[in-house]
């Protein structure tokens, strides 16, 4: 059967959008929030028909491959933790605390501790259609059944996303698409553990598998499926949106379109995926001369990137809020062994690099993905360095999709081509090895939503207290708004109780 592109891109960008209005709906004053929506409506308008147009490619797909898809995205997806079908990674304690309080509290979502007033900011576009449904049926149960089906939702229309980006034809191939999504970016993480056991035994393992950070030094590359397990809220859109840039990367006009919801999800794959299409637009001009740039000023670029200032003020109060030095932004410093920035680098991301030059030497995506990859590590900020390892979401996912293209190239006369291939399905399979221990702990444990599950009995509320020293910094200064009296979002745009 044929599928055309965009009947999925727009169900894609609406999702992503809903999530936006629904914030604007549910957190701002009612003329704010009228506005606010008219004009993300019109400029998603104009934003969907620009894109749209002239858009013409297919997927060409069995049905027997689009329904054994279907079923596999429900089963990986149970497997993650997301609907507390299994058991849950150590984040979902907040992800859950945030839901909860989403469903349980009036929006914006305010509390009250005994330093005073706070307000909820944080990334809420997965929680808040999910909140929903659970404020509709009075049960967070609901919500987390939403959850699950919108998320699952989000993957299968991702996962056709992919089969066009990374041009997979043939439904075995596909099929084994799919489950790439899933897996890909571990890098040959197995080897490059067993190379710096070596160099730093007293430093080896690294914290556990996902990790590799000799004394204070934080760094990861963090594979798809453990995204999904710890923070699906900040991969699944974000995923979409680099998707949904690589079919179309060098349309400007809709750039702001494509970007704007993952503000919502994500703000450092926010800051990754508008590095990238800022050095595509950067690269274009120089091929094409300033008219190029004129491109930028489209309607729906400047209406949806008006509206998004909203978002901006919305986490501005987070952002500029007082906080312990060692969480800002910092240069990182590999002190006495700045010969693990290279080995990490070479075996996340370089080795498959080295492969895919040949073909990609002229492609700018390549390159940018690239310098990309190699700069995020010098870069730390927060408590684990989620800079890095959310930054380079779409980079790794850009990644991804240049190796699908490659593994699809016809062999013909290049005898090299087979042995790079058989290289980067090796290194595919050695990347493997963790996500499968997860999905197999995951299936032979079956805890059910037992093991970091908060059903009511956990709220954000508890921790807004940035002067209780017993507080974990990673709860108290990455969730609230403090000061409330002093923030222009909550002075002069949110509602009032």
């Amino acid at each position: 059967m044929e599928i055309k592109i965009k009947n999925i891109a727009v169900p894609a960008f609406v999702s992503m959008y809903s999530a936006v209005a629904v914030f604007f709906a549910g957190w701002l004053k009612p003329l704010w929030a009228a506005g606010a929506c008219a004009v993300l409506g019109i400029g998603l308008f104009f934003g969907l028909r620009s894109w749209c147009r002239g858009m013409e490619d297919t997927v060409y797909m069995q049905k027997k491959t689009l329904c054994m898809g279907a079923l596999l995205v429900l089963f990986l997806c149970w497997h993650t933790g997301i609907g507390a079908f299994t058991g849950q990674a150590g984040d979902w304690v907040k992800h859950n605390a945030v839901m909860h309080d989403l469903v349980e509290k009036e929006w914006p979502v305010i509390y009250r501790t005994g330093y005073g007033e706070s307000m909820l900011s944080y990334y809420t576009g997965f929680y808040l259609l999910p909140a929903i449904a659970g404020k509709i049926f009075g049960s967070f149960r609901a919500a987390e059944l939403a959850q699950y089906g919108l998320t699952a939702a989000g993957l299968f229309l991702l996962w056709i996303l992919v089969i066009r980006a990374g041009e997979v034809k043939g439904g075995k191939n596909q099929l084994l698409c799919l489950g790439l999504l899933f897996v890909f970016s571990s890098g040959l993480l197995p080897l490059g553990q067993a190379v710096c056991g070596s160099l730093y035994p007293e430093n080896f393992p690294f914290g556990s598998h996902e990790w590799m950070n000799p004394e204070t030094v934080r760094i990861q590359y963090t594979s798809n499926w453990s995204l999904l397990k710890w923070v699906p809220g900040q991969a699944v859109v974000p995923w979409q949106a680099t998707a949904l840039l690589l079919l179309r990367p060098h349309k400007t006009q809709n750039y702001v379109l494509v970007g704007l919801p993952v503000l919502l999800y994500s703000g450092f794959a926010m800051v990754g995926l508008a590095a990238m299409m800022l050095a595509v637009y950067l690269y274009d001009i120089a091929c094409e001369g300033w008219k190029q740039a004129k491109k930028a000023f489209s309607a729906s670029n400047i209406l949806l990137a008006a509206v998004g200032g909203i978002l901006v003020l919305y986490f501005w109060g987070n952002i500029s809020g007082a906080k312990p030095e060692y969480l800002g932004f910092h240069w990182l410093d590999y002190g006495k062994k700045p010969e693990f920035y290279f080995i990490f680098c070479f075996f996340m991301f370089g080795f498959y690099a080295l492969l895919l030059f040949k073909e990609n030497r002229r492609n700018p995506l390549y390159w940018i993905t690239v310098a990309a990859l190699f700069l995020y590590p010098r870069f730390s900020m927060g408590l684990y360095n989620d800079f890095t390892m959310r930054a380079s979401i779409p980079a790794l996912f850009t990644f991804m999709i240049l190796i699908l293209r490659f593994l699809g190239l016809e062999e013909g006369k290049e005898k090299s081509l087979a042995v790079r291939k058989a290289l980067l399905a090796a290194g595919l399979a050695v990347g493997a090895i963790y996500p499968f221990m997860n999905l197999h702990e995951s299936i032979t444990k079956n805890e059910i939503g037992m093991v970091y599950r908060t059903d009511g009995y956990m709220t954000l509320e508890q921790m807004a207290d940035p002067s209780d020293g017993e507080i974990q910094d990673d709860f108290k200064y990455n969730y609230y708004t403090y000061d409330l009296e002093e923030d222009f979002f909550y002075k002069y745009l949110a509602k009032k109780r």
